[in-house]
This record gives structure tokens, C-alpha cells and sequence, in this order.
């Protein structure tokens, strides 16, 4: 097994993997939006290729904290970890990790951390990539659950009479927009005065600054989608949606205006843009993590069941070397 560091902007190889196992995160265009703005990620992405094939890629970055060396995957992104190439067997996973462990222990680092995505996001959905992390000497020490949407199976009819009565209640004073020409600071300035001022409320910034959300969206114009609710013309909640894989949507911002709360906007929103996706022929619809570091916020986890999303985990592993 060969383990090559890999500068990700002139490797035809990794282009070449992600055209047959997408997923936006190691995308080269979205990670190096975090050098475009300066956030001084020192990268340290991987590539494992075996007899002249590259079986599994891996983005990462390293940092050094009280002398303390780690291998992060990955800084700069919602998940990382190993994207790995459709149909392996569990003991090529074991033997990539195992080369994985010989490289970081080589460079001198004393402690790895990867975040992994829902195991639900692989279309061979099972858990034998996170079990050869386990034997191999990684454990779980970070988790959250997030609400997934089995988008084959929503259907409006399913959902139950008094969220039914709400959305057909909104669409008669809502407007559902999506932006998607002309972005600039002044053309999603609403937009974003909606989304920070909502998360101000929760004493949080947004993961990405006016500029940043403005840079992605037109760099990665396929993978961005943004969604705008109105009413009588104004804006009053916002949608913003990366298409992580071919077949899987990530909810990343959901805001409404305060003073629309009564309108139900973000209920109407969701539906609509969950609506969206099923027709547009995705597979899943991932909403969003219901917790706070290890507690549940009930409220925020019933207000996603109520649309067919079933919890599951996002898992963060580490090794000690």
C-alpha cells in the first residue's frame, strides 16, 4: 500500500477518484476556499493507491498543541475521514488503516482525529469502514445525532394532519425562492442579514462570513443551493443546501426572521426544499445535528421528526500513538 501526501490542487488523481465517489467535502474547490481567506489550515491530505489504483483518500490537516503533533481529518469541513473505493473488503480497509497508522507514526505524530459522516451517506450502508477503526485502535470519543430524511419514502400525505394543515396555511403567504444569478455581497446582503441575525439570537456566529458564503456559492454554483422565503415581497427566513453527494443533501443553514416566527417559515422552508430534493432525485436529506456537545435539544429533535427524520450518528474517532 503507497501512501502519498498529496497537493490536492494539481493531482489529477484525487480529481479522478472524486468523479466516481463524489463527496463535496474533498472537493479541492471547498477546501481551498479556507486558503482563499486565510485561515491558515496546514493541509496534509492523503492518497493510498495499491498496484498503480488509489483505493481510499483522506483530507487532513495537522496541528501542533502544547508539543502535542496531530493529524486532524479535517479542519475546514463539516466531516472527513476515509473516502474509500466502491466494493472493498473489510481486510482492505484493515490494511490501508494499518499502513495509515506505520505513515502518522513516522512523521512524528502522536494523535489522530477523523470525522466521519453518518454511515447511512454510503449507499452500501453498513458499519464495517467504523469497525476497522475500532480494531485497528481508534476509539469513539466525540458523537452527535442528526436527523436524516429517507427521501424516498416522504411523501406529504405521511406527514401528520397538524404539519400538513401548517404548510398548506404558509404556502398561501409564502413565496419560495432560489438564488441562483448575480451573487455578490449586495445581491445576498437580505439574505445574510436574516441568517446572522437569527444566530445571534443563539449567541453563535455562522459557520461562514458574508464574503466566504459569497466565494462558495459561485465557485461551486452545482453544489450551493439557496432558497429564499418571502412574504409580501420582504424577506423572511433562508435556505442554504450543499449537495455533499450525488445522492445526499446536507441542510447546512435554516434561519426565519423573528418577527415571521408566527408564519411558521422554517417549517414551510424545510418542507419545500426537502420537496425539492426528492424531485431533483437525491436519496437522502440530512437536516441537521439536534444536540449540543453531549445534551439533546428535544424541542429542535421533535421539530425534525415531525418531517420523517430519523436520527443517526455522526461519530469522531481517535487514536493515541
Amino acid at each position: 500500500m503507497e501512501i502519498i501526501k498529496t497537493d490536492i490542487s494539481k493531482s489529477a488523481e484525487w480529481d479522478d477518484f472524486l468523479s466516481h465517489e463524489y463527496n463535496m467535502f474533498y472537493d479541492k474547490r471547498f477546501l481551498c476556499y479556507n486558503d482563499v481567506f486565510e485561515k491558515n489550515i496546514k493541509w496534509h491530505h492523503l492518497l493510498f493507491r495499491e498496484k498503480n489504483k488509489v483505493v481510499a483518500i483522506i483530507p487532513g490537516n495537522e496541528v501542533t498543541d502544547k508539543g502535542v503533533k496531530s493529524y486532524i481529518s479535517c479542519d475546514g469541513v463539516s466531516f472527513g475521514g476515509f473516502l474509500w473505493r466502491d466494493k472493498l473488503k473489510i481486510t482492505d480497509f484493515l490494511e490501508a488503516i494499518s499502513g495509515f497508522r506505520e505513515y502518522l507514526a513516522s512523521r512524528g505524530f502522536a494523535r489522530c482525529l477523523i470525522r466521519n459522516s453518518p454511515y447511512i451517506y454510503h449507499r452500501n450502508a453498513n458499519e464495517e469502514y467504523e469497525y476497522a477503526l475500532i480494531l485497528s485502535g481508534f476509539n469513539v470519543t466525540r458523537y452527535s445525532i442528526t436527523n436524516i430524511v429517507d427521501l424516498k419514502s416522504f411523501e406529504f400525505e405521511k406527514l401528520k394532519n397538524p404539519k400538513k394543515r401548517s404548510i398548506q396555511k404558509s404556502a398561501k403567504i409564502i413565496a419560495i425562492d432560489m438564488i441562483e444569478d448575480n451573487i455578490t455581497k449586495d445581491t445576498l446582503g437580505d439574505f445574510y442579514n436574516i441568517l446572522y441575525s437569527n444566530r445571534e439570537l443563539k449567541n453563535v456566529k455562522p459557520t461562514h462570513s458574508l464574503e466566504e458564503l459569497v466565494y462558495l456559492k459561485n465557485v461551486m454554483k452545482d453544489r450551493i443551493k439557496l432558497f429564499t422565503a418571502k412574504i409580501d415581497g420582504e424577506t423572511a427566513g433562508i435556505c442554504t443546501l450543499f449537495l455533499v453527494k450525488d445522492d445526499v443533501v446536507l441542510n447546512f443553514y435554516l434561519a426565519a426572521d423573528e418577527k415571521h416566527k408566527k408564519d411558521r417559515v422554517s417549517d414551510y422552508l424545510l418542507y419545500k426544499t426537502i420537496e425539492w430534493s426528492k424531485l431533483n432525485n437525491f436519496r437522502l436529506y440530512d437536516i441537521g445535528t439536534s444536540n449540543v456537545g453531549n445534551e439533546l435539544l428535544q424541542g429542535l429533535f421533535d421539530f425534525k421528526k415531525k418531517f420523517m427524520a430519523d436520527g443517526f450518528l455522526r461519530k469522531s474517532f481517535t487514536l493515541n500513538l
